[in-house]
């Protein structure tokens, strides 16, 4: 059958095609109906199917996860849409192009590791230096790394994410280096460059993105620790304060125990990749929230409970006639939409 993407389903379309069910659950409904619940997903996005009728039968039949030939009908439920399911069933891999299912990194990432490279090479400091070689010459890991994502569903989910947070995030953390002079650059870089280093065994990622057992159970910060670990002891007399202060650097990344850190920052160069690593993953998330234009309409989204607020995308009327509809925007001011259309 020919592949519709999850992206390309509106409401009441007849859809017949194959997804990766990430999800699974035979649940009862409050009248004792059993019904199927699934996530569906390729490399569009991911939609909720419910399946009512002979729904025992083909919990059995799918086994759990897996890709499906999924036959139904969308609809609209709590202003999403969904799958009404009315047959299916299970595929094999060898009968689908794996493209189809897993998004990919918009960017060269051929580029983006020269360039990580680039930036990576000019720490100073020996030690640190002779550290960031050994992680840049172990080529199976590196291969991994510019291969994963970083996230199974928020910012960056997608092949080669990982990556490109990653240069992001030492990207921000030399600029605010330049302008506090003050900071450690030297040991900022190295710990952009790892603060992630743990997604590489945090996920799995063949025809979706998923925890592996590692990840769930330890989670990337602590997997990453062991990873600088095993580097620093391959290293004769690598320095004690800075493997500390490295260590620290991948527990804290997140800020607050309630987003997942282990310690919370308490180093200046901490406290500063917090902030890069916070604001790179807000933006790529705020990027796709406000590229989806089916979320919302033309100039909002719709509500947002992970900000608690709308977004704007901007003025439509200026993309129309930018020279005689903008009079309450500034001068010399382009809205989010002109630079979406640009």
């Amino acid at each position: 059958m020919a592949k519709i993407y999850v992206a390309e389903i509106e409401p009441n379309q007849e859809v017949s095609s194959v997804f990766v069910a990430t999800e699974s659950q035979l649940r009862t409904a409050r009248n004792g109906t059993p019904f199927l619940a699934l996530k569906l997903t390729d490399k569009t996005g991911e939609i909720v199917g419910r399946m009512w009728e002979n729904a025992v039968e083909a919990a059995e039949a799918i086994s759990g996860k897996g890709l499906v030939a999924v036959r139904g009908r969308s609809e609209t439920y709590r202003n999403e849409i969904q799958l009404n399911i009315h047959e299916i069933s299970p595929v094999s891999v060898g009968d689908v192009d794996r493209t189809d299912f897993l998004p990919t990194c918009p960017l060269n990432t051929d580029e983006l590791f020269d360039r990580l490279k680039t930036l990576l090479t000019s720490v100073k400091r020996r030690p640190l230096y002779a550290l960031v070689l050994g992680f840049l010459g172990d080529r199976e890991l590196m291969n991994r790394f510019k291969l994963a994502p970083a996230a199974k569903s928020m910012h960056h989910a997608y092949l080669g994410g990982l990556l490109e947070h990653t240069l992001s995030v030492a990207s921000l953390t030399n600029t605010i280096c330049s302008h506090y002079p003050e900071l450690d650059r030297d040991l900022l870089l190295a710990g952009a460059f790892l603060h992630d280093i743990g997604k590489v065994e945090e996920y799995t990622y063949d025809l979706s993105i998923d925890y592996s057992a590692e990840g769930r159970l330890l989670g990337h910060m602590i997997l990453g620790v062991d990873i600088l670990e095993q580097k620093i002891r391959a290293l004769k007399n690598f320095p004690e304060q800075d493997a500390v202060l490295l260590k620290h650097l991948i527990l804290s990344h997140h800020g607050e125990a309630q987003f997942g850190a282990v310690k919370t920052p308490m180093t200046r160069e901490a406290f500063v990749l917090h902030h890069a690593d916070d604001l790179d993953a807000k933006i790529n998330t705020l990027g796709r929230l406000l590229a989806d234009t089916r979320d919302g309409d033309e100039s909002w989204t719709s509500y947002q409970p992970m900000f608690a607020r709308y977004f704007f995308r901007g003025f439509p009327e200026c993309a129309k006639a930018p020279d005689q509809d903008c009079r309450g925007v500034r001068e010399g001011q382009l809205s989010l939409w002109q630079n979406r259309e640009a």
